[in-house]
This record gives C-alpha cells, structure tokens and sequence, in this order.
C-alpha cells in the first residue's frame, strides 16, 4: 500500500461555502501542480460546471412528468420530431440516433410505454421490427418539457445582454466537436 504525505494544512482548505467552485477548484490544483496551467483551461471548466447544472435542471423537468431523467425527455424529443417530419422509427433507428444501445433503449421505452407516452405499432414491411409513435399524453408532455427547458435556459442567460449572448454563441461554435480534439502529446 503506498503512503501519501500528508498535505500541509496551511496550502490546503476547505472551499467557502460562498466561493467560486471553478475558481476554489483551480486554486488548489495550482497549489498541488505549480505552474500546471490550470488558468489556461478555466473556461472550459466553467463550460463543464454550468452543463452539470443544466442537466440537473433539466433532469427536474423530466421528474416532474413522471419521467425518470432526461434521457427519457430525449426520446421522446426524437420522436416528436421524427413524427413532425413524418418519419417512423424503429428502437434500433432510435438508439443510433441517441447514440445509445438497443438494449438501454429498450429499457426506456417499456419505460415509457407503461406511462402511457408511447406505444409500439408493427412495421409495414418488416415483421420483426416496430415502430415508435407517441401517444397524444407523450407528445403533450414532450412540448410540455420544451417550453420549460426554454424558459429556464432563458433564464440562465439573463445573465447576457443580447451583444454578450451573440459573442458567447459565436465563441462556442468556434470549438471543435467533442471527439474531435488534436492530440497534443
């Protein structure tokens, strides 16, 4: 079993309850690396704090229709849409474009579909397959959890005069997709 030294209790403290996470956070690893750069990566640390409290938020919304998590909402966003522009899925053509397992997506559908939000119909042409077609409720709830996610990123960005939401939007689309990084090492 390896041993660690004991930190000196004068470089290392507890985070204020009225503090800054990010920033409390970069402090003390500055303390432990000197020099290791972390100012350099602050806005991306703030980018990843502020989507862990959106999903929070956005996993509250879902709770309250009864859904598990967002997931849920985000199947039955896919379906809205898909319904919308007159497509029919199949839980495999659904979980690809949920980047998810068929098995996972099985799961949240008998999920769903024992809240009454969607049902299975068969495939025209395929005996083995089925469609996925929501139900009047799993549509309502769906355009439900829409507009309270709008109004509550809307809110979130209240924050921002208009100019400062254009420049944010702009900054953002100017980093590459997750996946796509350049290795630097």
């Amino acid at each position: 079993m390896v041993s660690h030294p004991k930190p000196p209790t004068d470089r290392i403290f507890p985070r204020p309850a009225d503090s800054d996470p990010v920033r409390w956070k970069i402090q003390q690893w500055e303390q432990i690396i000197p020099g290791g750069g972390f100012d350099q990566i602050e806005s991306a640390a703030r980018i990843i704090h502020h989507a862990a409290r959106l999903t929070e938020a956005m996993d509250r919304i879902a709770r309250r229709e009864g859904l598990a998590n967002q997931n849920d909402y985000q199947v039955l966003s896919v379906l809205r849409i898909a319904h919308h522009t007159g497509q029919r899925l199949t839980i495999t053509e659904l979980a690809a474009q949920l980047n998810s397992t068929t098995a996972t997506m099985v799961n949240r559908i008998d999920r769903l579909q024992d809240h009454g939000l969607l049902e299975r119909t068969p495939h025209p042409t395929d005996r083995r397959s089925l469609h996925l077609a929501l139900t009047p409720d799993g549509a309502a709830s769906v355009e439900r959890m829409v507009e309270a996610r709008t109004r509550q990123r809307e809110q979130w960005l209240t924050a921002l005069t208009t100019d400062e939401r254009a420049t944010l939007k702009a900054l953002l689309n100017k980093l590459p997709a997750p996946g796509r990084f350049t290795r630097t090492r």
